[in-house]
């Protein structure tokens, strides 16, 4: 593990079931009430894994103190700030779970999440990433009662094969997913080199070998606030989000021409965001031509043909984070 230094010694005995991978960085305020959610959780057979990125408050001693309260906390020191994703990484390099799940410092599990998700996968063995809803909070964890489906919508067929759909967008929220640690290899990680959506590549690529099951209702709260990059970097979301889209059109080159249609539309949204329209009009054009390759992609080719005649207008719906 590059730059890290790994903490509790304690012999945790018997492996457990879940692994949790938690990235901190600047988050003493909150890591303890997120850890807390964790360790209280109705099926308690998991560990907790707490990566600190170099934080420069209080997080550190907050951690340890944890990890001494509570054997199922298991940390990994950074001594400089590497990023969510090699954070992320390097947490599902320790795991010692069946199952791994996502938290971030700041956010906060249902304490039944785990039981409920693995009751869904184990009652599905042909899903391998259960995923679901999650309430918005605040700084103070008050909520106005607006949810992450409201601002991302749900996919049409929420549980299944959600690839094509999530070509287009992301709409799942990193601290409601748990999945099968089997999922993993080194080649379905976590890349560095995108930053702030790096987790709708992570579903990608997950989903274009794996099924996903939606469960029903929302087992985490996302907190949005100051320090939160979804309130922040607006422009450098939208940047990566053009590399992640460059990056299907690279690596599946059997997508359908319904699918390449959506992705070059949703291109050229992301360019006219940036002001790059001289650009974001020839992947309009791409789009349209898409229509006269296949019958499925007369959606999204008159869409772009709409868009060539009167312009974007107003505001481009959201597309995921």
């Amino acid at each position: 593990m590059p730059a890290a230094t790994e903490g509790s010694e304690r012999n945790l005995g018997d492996e457990p079931l879940v692994s949790v991978v938690m990235p901190c960085f600047n988050h003493g305020k909150f890591v303890a009430e997120s850890a807390a959610s964790i360790l209280g959780q109705t099926h308690a057979n998991l560990e907790l894994i707490i990566v600190d990125d170099g934080s420069r408050d209080d997080a550190r001693e907050v951690i340890r103190g944890l990890a001494a309260r509570d054997p199922r906390v298991r940390f990994s020191f950074h001594e400089r700030n590497m990023g969510a994703s090699a954070s992320r990484n390097d947490g599902i390099g320790l795991a010692r779970g069946e199952f791994v799940g996502f938290c971030d410092a700041d956010d906060l599990w249902m304490p039944d999440k785990v039981a409920v998700q693995l009751a869904a996968l184990r009652r599905s063995p042909e899903y391998d990433v259960a995923y679901c809803d999650s309430i918005i909070i605040d700084e103070n964890g008050a909520t106005d009662g607006r949810r992450f489906s409201g601002i991302y919508p749900r996919a049409a067929r929420p549980s299944g094969r959600l690839f094509e759909e999530l070509c287009q967008r992301n709409f799942i929220n990193m601290q409601t997913v748990m999945l099968r640690r089997s999922c993993l290899s080194r080649e379905a990680l976590f890349d560095s080199r995108i930053r702030w959506v790096e987790d709708w590549w992570f579903w990608i690529g997950l989903s274009s070998r794996h099924l996903f099951l939606e469960t029903d209702r929302p087992l985490a709260k996302y907190r949005v606030h100051s320090r939160s990059t979804s309130a922040t970097q607006h422009r450098g979301i939208e940047a990566n989000r053009l590399k992640v889209f460059a990056r299907i059109l690279g690596t599946f080159p059997d997508l359908t021409w319904k699918a390449r249609a959506q992705v070059w539309y949703h291109m050229a949204a992301s360019l006219e965001k940036l002001g790059w329209r001289a650009a974001s009009r020839r992947y309009l054009r791409a789009s349209a031509a898409a229509g006269l390759r296949s019958p499925a992609a007369w959606p999204p080719a008159a869409r772009a043909v709409a868009r060539l005649i009167t312009g974007f207008g107003g505001p481009v719906p959201p597309a995921g984070r």
